[in-house]
């Protein structure tokens, strides 16, 4: 498997080094071989139709590698468009990127965190659905809690506000767990009574159970606390809040260091489910592979050669769409394929809709739990 990203346009001669040392960075952040599978290309050059591609177009002005956009947007290869001031985007994007929305960046500090992750998405290296959870005291720190997810929604989260994102009549508990498994990050605001209320306790020993890494966003004078295996701090100083509230740059901070650390926190995920997968497997005398591509071919006892998908967080029937695409029966001779995701904490009536699907599509849901009782069978 080949990732390839082109980097086109004006703006790509100043920040395209910068632009592809970032993608590396953090494709290593995901798994330690997938950084000698990137293939980058610039103007001039035509990538495989048989592997992923994606163009991040810097731009500057309309003319610049027009005709390279023009054809990628042809073969239907997404382009990521990245500009420096949106309220003049059409003057710095050739004509055929003016109806895809672009990103801003600062040329004076740019941040390409957010582009970076973007591009990822669109290699099927990071899922697409942006989700988080926000975890705090509402008697400390409500205000700075609406104020991150204002700012996390306008970077397209969906982020998570108990308050907020809990519908009307629904059970407030089940719904707090199965959006929490479905984050990618929980951004933890750590006031200084933050661990005395036995809800953010609650809130914390599920996550860390879930392997849902964590941003702690420290108050001044609080220090960090072993969350879990992933739980990076974020020290904040007096100088960030204006009253009760955070000032506009420091949301950008956090904003910015939630997307850096989101790969990671996806990655181990990942890892950890096809982990599971695989002692299950090896206990019921069968032989897993993990494949370059990211998935697991499992080599039965009764023969059967099973491609196994990981999916992180809550599965949806895009999700099962995607796997049905992706499915690799003709590389590598698998006679099924399965969607294998971690179904603890997810409310009851997702898991009947997902046992739902399975009667109608081609691949079939698994959950990692059940991996030794359903495929056991001989």
């Amino acid at each position: 498997m080949t990732y390839q990203i082109g980097l086109l346009g004006a703006g790509i001669k100043p920040f395209g080094a910068q632009i592809e040392a970032a993608v590396r960075a953090r494709v290593t952040e995901i798994g330690d071989d997938l950084a000698e599978a990137l293939s980058f290309f610039g103007p001039g050059e035509q990538p495989s139709a048989r592997w992923p591609s994606v163009i991040v177009y810097v731009g500057g002005d309309t003319v610049t590698d027009e005709e390279d956009i023009e054809a990628m947007i042809a073969a239907s290869i997404p382009v990521v468009p990245v500009v420096f001031d949106l309220e003049h985007y059409s003057s710095q994007v050739p004509p055929a990127l003016k109806p895809i929305n672009g990103s801003a960046v600062d040329a004076a500090a740019p941040d390409f965190a957010a582009i970076v992750n973007v591009v990822l998405e669109n290699l099927g290296l990071l899922r697409k659905a942006r989700r988080l959870f926000l975890s705090y005291r509402r008697v400390e720190s409500t205000p700075v809690a609406q104020q991150l997810r204002i700012a996390f929604d306008a970077q397209g989260y969906d982020a998570f506000l108990d308050t907020n994102s809990v519908p009307k009549g629904d059970p407030f508990q089940d719904v707090l767990w199965h959006r929490l498994l479905d984050s990618d990050v929980v951004v933890v605001l750590g006031t200084e009574n933050f661990l005395a209320s036995k809800y953010t306790k609650l809130e914390i020993a599920n996550a860390s159970a879930m392997a849902v890494g964590m941003l702690q966003v420290l108050w001044p004078g609080v220090q960090s606390e072993p969350f879990a295996s992933l739980a990076v701090p974020f020290q904040l100083e007096d100088a960030d809040f204006d009253g009760k509230q955070l000032k506009s740059e420091t949301l950008v901070r956090i904003v910015s260091a939630t997307e850096k650390l989101r790969a990671r926190c996806l990655a181990a995920r990942h890892a950890s489910l096809i982990g599971e997968f695989c002692e299950e497997v090896r206990r019921i005398g069968g032989n897993p592979l993990v494949q370059p591509e990211r998935f697991v071919l499992a080599e039965m006892p009764d023969g059967r050669r099973i491609a196994a998908i990981p999916a992180v967080g809550v599965p949806d029937a895009q999700r099962y769409h995607e796997a049905s695409s992706r499915f690799p029966v003709g590389d590598h001779g698998a006679t099924e394929a399965r969607l294998i995701y971690d179904h603890r904490g997810m409310l009851p009536q997702w898991m009947s809709f997902l046992d739902w699907l399975d009667d109608f599509l081609p691949v079939k849901g698994l959950r990692v739990t059940d991996t030794a009782a359903k495929l056991g069978r001989v």
